[in-house]
């Protein structure tokens, strides 16, 4: 009975061993086969652009506010007095409170070069006021305004169209359109065939004006106009190309 029983076991073992190899070679087998057919497959990729004119009917300003000192508790109080005044003309000058954003506050250490080596100075405590308005007969004037209450730098100064919610979208179809054409384009000469898409994704849109000293800026901007602004968007896209 013994016997028996250790016959079966190693028939039984030896099933399975065997079933493992066969499983083994077909892997072994069919994985050239997935990889050839991997291989096989090819795309274009294109990126598309699209672009929409409209007319900027508004503005939007960053303001920035930064005292520097010893002691945060000072630093706080006449960054407040500063932030007040300035509120205070914006208000006055038909700017809706609504429009007025001052919650961006940064405290940083100072550092200065001793022959001690770099050693903390105190602190820079700073903060940000973004304001849009859609009187830009005024922007000028505002910018006066605040420059002679304490602001010491402007972040950021763009021409914006509100309002022109869509126009991006707008673009953004355009762009996809444009991939389109472009792959089309491509295909016809190297005589092949454009499939379906197999990726897309956008790939950014305007980008912002540089930073610089507030004094510069309204200088620059005297004779400035605000014109035509361009709405562009972008997209890269990948087609299957038909065998």
């Amino acid at each position: 009975m013994k016997m028996i029983t250790r016959t079966n076991t190693y028939s039984t073992a030896k099933s399975v061993v065997k079933k493992a190899l066969l499983a083994s070679s077909f892997i072994a087998l069919s994985a050239p086969m997935v990889f050839a057919q991997a291989a096989q497959e090819a795309v274009i990729n294109v990126q598309g652009v699209g672009a929409v004119e409209v007319t900027p009917n508004a503005y939007s300003v960053t303001l920035v506010v930064e005292e520097e000192g010893n002691t945060v508790g000072k630093l706080n109080t006449q960054l407040d007095s500063d932030l007040r005044s300035i509120v205070k003309f914006l208000l006055n000058h038909g700017i809706d409170e609504k429009h007025i954003q001052s919650m961006q506050v940064r405290l940083q250490p100072r550092y200065i070069n001793t022959p001690q080596g770099r050693q903390q100075e105190g602190f820079t405590l700073s903060r940000d006021i973004t304001v849009t308005s859609t009187d830009l007969e005024t922007y000028d004037k505002v910018l006066d305004g605040v420059l002679k209450r304490g602001v010491d730098r402007i972040q950021q100064f763009n021409f914006i169209s509100v309002g022109e919610g869509d126009a991006y979208q707008k673009a953004l179809i355009s762009a996809v359109k444009d991939a389109k054409q472009r792959a089309q384009l491509l295909a016809k000469e190297l005589e092949i065939e454009v499939g379906e898409v197999v990726a897309i994704s956008e790939s950014g849109g305007n980008m912002p004006i540089p930073v610089m000293r507030a004094e510069a800026f309204a200088k620059d901007m005297s004779m400035s106009l605000p014109g035509q602004e361009r709405i562009e968007a972008r997209v890269n896209v990948s087609f299957n190309i038909v065998q």
